[in-house]
């Protein structure tokens, strides 16, 4: 399509987005041997589109991801199944994937209305209910658990050939091309921000080059394990959404789930069960735990990035000043203890 069609897919509204993938989701139901008539039921449209899929005569369900255009290919989604496998091989459960019928875990799927193809993965659905924070000592003490039991895997994981994935390094994070774009280039910063949150950078990449990349600090890590992202079955957790997941620092899973925590009144309570869990399954020092503050501005460099180049979402649009608020003070913080 033309680069005029792309723009206006874009410019849609959401509602309007998500209609068009819905199309694309029908579509891509006969390549998984799934009638054109189940039952497509929106879940999130965020990052990717995905749609709950029901078949009443059949008793199944399952959900089936959209891929956003331009963020993963083909052979990292293929990746991120991979090391979901893995994860259940140790005894950690993931949602199971379901291979097209031409025995393909990714499918690629195009329709009129919706720019260019898109890559499209189905996975088994997960019964239960979120993780959620009505007893918050006990869910950050399961979430540091289920991080080191990541960690751990990881660490002692031999890689399949050909494995790829996203790296949230230096670079990624917030070099001269970031994986999800650059604070600078977001144009609700105002010239006193800017020049805070870069002089924030330059003690930020000096801190990350410090603590280092050795194995025992960098390397497969989930990169958005929140509660939203835990399903308890029978008191057992499923985790879901690998989308993110890529090489990186252990630490960066924790400032993931704790940076937008940080202006509660229970933040050390619940770091503190945080580290409580982590450490009763892997070894965690105070060394790491005091890079808190640097990866904490590491992910807010993330965040604004991402609603920098994703500015048409509605969360892009309702917490662009939240986030820089945010990215501010912990970036103030950061240079003041030096």
């Amino acid at each position: 399509m033309s680069q005029h069609d792309q723009t206006t897919f874009k410019e849609l509204p959401w509602k309007k987005q998500a209609e068009r993938l819905r199309s694309l989701a029908v579509e891509a139901l006969g390549n998984y041997g799934i009638s054109k008539n189940a039952t497509l039921t929106l879940l999130k449209h965020r990052e990717n589109a995905v749609f709950g899929v029901e078949e009443p005569e059949k008793g199944d369900r399952c959900a089936l991801r959209i891929h956003r255009s331009g963020y993963q290919t083909k052979k990292s989604i293929s990746s991120e199944l991979q090391w979901m496998e893995a994860l259940r091989e140790a005894g950690i459960q993931t949602p199971q994937p379901i291979a097209g019928v031409d025995g393909n875990l990714v499918q690629t799927v195009g329709v009129q209305g919706v720019p260019e193809p898109c890559h499209c993965s189905l996975l088994s659905w997960v019964a239960g209910n979120l993780l959620t924070d009505d007893n918050p000592l006990a869910s950050y003490r399961l979430l540091g658990q289920i991080n080191a039991r990541f960690h751990k895997q990881a660490k002692s994981w031999r890689l399949p050939q050909g494995f790829e994935r996203q790296v949230w390094d230096e670079e990624g994070i917030c070099g001269e091309r970031p994986l999800w774009g650059h604070f600078k280039d977001l144009e609700a910063l105002n010239q006193e921000q800017l020049a805070l949150l870069h002089q924030a950078r330059e003690v930020m990449l000096k801190r990350l080059r410090d603590y280092g990349k050795g194995p025992d600090r960098f390397g497969l890590i989930h990169a958005d394990l929140m509660s939203e992202n835990i399903i308890m079955q029978d008191n057992t957790p499923c985790i879901i959404d690998f989308d993110d997941s890529g090489f990186g620092w252990f630490m960066y899973d924790l400032a993931t789930l704790m940076t937008f925590n940080v202006a509660d009144d229970n933040f050390q309570a619940i770091l503190d069960a945080w580290v409580e869990g982590y450490r009763s399954e892997e070894t965690f020092s105070d060394e790491d735990l005091a890079e808190l503050p640097t990866f904490m501005v590491a992910r807010c460099f993330v965040g604004l990035g991402w609603i920098n180049t994703r500015k048409e979402t509605p969360f892009a649009q309702e917490f662009t000043e939240d986030i820089i608020g945010l990215a501010c003070m912990l970036s103030q913080n950061l240079i003041e203890a030096q």
